[in-house]
Parts: C-alpha cells; sequence; structure tokens
C-alpha cells in the first residue's frame, strides 16, 4: 500500500510537471530570484494568520502532552513495529525529495522556458530554507526528548515505560539540532504543499497530490522518529512558511509586485536592498 501511494504520488507530480511545461514561454528566471522578498517572508511567516500557527503548534502540543494523547500514540507505534517500520519509507523519501522536487521543477521550467514552473522551483528553495532555519532554531531551544520508538539513524529505542513526552531540556543546543520539535520532515513537506497549492490554485489535483504527499511525510514521521504533536507543530508552522513564501512568489509571477526585500551579490559586494 506504501508502495502504491508513493507511486501514484510521484505519477501524478511528473504528469502535471508535463502538462504545464508543453505551455512554452520564452523566459528564463535567474537564481538570484531565490531571494525575493526573503526579508519579508521569513518575518512574515511568523505573523502569517496573525501568528495564530506558531501559537497553535505550542497550544496543541502542551494538549497533547497534558492530556496523555501523545503518549498513547507513542506506545501504538511503539508496541507494534510494524507501524514503525511502516514509516521508514516517509523518514528515507523525505530527505531526498526536498532537493529533487525544487530542482525538478525549475530545471524543467528552464528546458521548457515555461516561467511558472521556475518560479515554482525558487520558491520551493526558498520554503526550504526558510523552514529549516526555524525549526533547527526551535529544535535547539527546546530540546524535547526522542520519542525512543525505534533504532534509525541517530534516534534509539526507549525502554522507559513511564510518559516521559514532557521531557524538554530548555536552553540551546542541549540535545542538539537534529532531532526534537517540530518535526522538520513534516514542516518542510508541508511548506512545499502549500506553495504549489498557491502557485497551482487552479489545478485541484496537483493540490490533492501535493498535500497527500505532505500527509504520507508527516503520519511517517509519527509512525517512527517523532512524538504525534511535533507532527502537528511542523504541519502548521509548514504550512504558514509556504503560504507566505507561495503569495509572494505567485505575485512575483503575475508582475503585481517588486522585490522589497531582498539579497544581492555582485563579484565584489554583498548586501540587502531595500525597494520602498
Amino acid at each position: 500500500m506504501i508502495k502504491k501511494l508513493q507511486i501514484l504520488i510521484i505519477v501524478l507530480f511528473v504528469l502535471q510537471i508535463n502538462l504545464y511545461g508543453q505551455n512554452r514561454e520564452n523566459s528564463l528566471v535567474p537564481l538570484s530570484k531565490v531571494f525575493h522578498d526573503i526579508g519579508f517572508n521569513v518575518l512574515h511567516s511568523m505573523t502569517y494568520n496573525y501568528g495564530l500557527n506558531f501559537i497553535g503548534a505550542a497550544a496543541g502540543t502542551y494538549i497533547l502532552i497534558e492530556t496523555g494523547l501523545d503518549w498513547q500514540y507513542n506506545r501504538l507505534a511503539y508496541n507494534n513495529l510494524v507501524l514503525a517500520y511502516m514509516g521508514f519509507p516517509a523518514l528515507f523519501i523525505g530527505y531526498v525529495m526536498p532537493a529533487v522536487l525544487p530542482i525538478s521543477f525549475y530545471l524543467l521550467g528552464r528546458n521548457k522556458r515555461n516561467e511558472k514552473l521556475q518560479i515554482t522551483g525558487l520558491a520551493l528553495v526558498q520554503s526550504l530554507a526558510i523552514s529549516a532555519g526555524y525549526f533547527t532554531i526551535m529544535k535547539g531551544i527546546t530540546g524535547r526528548i526522542s520519542p525512543g520508538i525505534v533504532d534509525v539513524l541517530d534516534h534509539n529505542r526507549n525502554a522507559q515505560t513511564n510518559d516521559y513526552s514532557g521531557d524538554f531540556a530548555w536552553g540551546f543546543g542541549k540535545r542538539g539540532f537534529i532531532a526534537g520539535w517540530p518535526s522538520g520532515h513534516t514542516t518542510i513537506a508541508m511548506a512545499s504543499a502549500a506553495v504549489i497549492s498557491e502557485i497551482y490554485n487552479d489545478n485541484i489535483w496537483l493540490k490533492a497530490a501535493a498535500y497527500s504527499y505532505a500527509a504520507f511525510i508527516g503520519i511517517g514521521m509519527s509512525f517512527c522518529v517523532h512524538w504525534s504533536s511535533e507532527v502537528f507543530a511542523g504541519a502548521l508552522i509548514g504550512y504558514a512558511v509556504g503560504k507566505t513564501v507561495g503569495k509572494s512568489f505567485n505575485r512575483l509571477l503575475n508582475k503585481k509586485t517588486e522585490d522589497t526585500v531582498s539579497l544581492y551579490f555582485t563579484p565584489v559586494s554583498a548586501g540587502v536592498k531595500l525597494c520602498l
């Protein structure tokens, strides 16, 4: 079932990319556009929806821990290793797709001279960078203990039987910056889905494929290397980042705005450009 779902998602992505790739446009989008409105997008991702996504991520995590639902979900996966192993494909696909997807969009767009594909690829890169920045900092600050479901990569199976879902090591870097709250895989997957759905907002099939992929990654993470609350938080944060970046690049695509805050590079200098 998992393999069939993966194949379906990949086929849908390839099909939709090819369909849009046939719409040729004599336009090449420079790589420098990856910095389009990046200053605004970094800040607005946190204030998107009036900041409710970040607040909801924290509040939802607290509720899931205090009600015991986080621990119960953890025990379900821990005591049923078949579920945990079902999450492995999502774990490894979640490492590969964030690189493959934007490169595929951009290079295919360059080949087809299709501006929309190129802009989507660059938007995916920016959403990846912003998402990674946010969740790396938050993982370092919260220092949440690993769910201890499986032995894989830097995760170890934990034989404790008492509820340790509320074990946080607040500070900075006390438990590193890789594992913890929120789920990085889920954050990036949801951000990517939101970017694609925003730019291709009239394509219901592509949107369905994008969000199905994000759900596949999130569920897989909750089965093996993350607490369910970390997946919940990652989905909300990723959605905020993706919608912000997607809207910004959609305006660029529709020529409704110029870069307001962007980075620039020359052979002899670098800096921030403000257009007021």
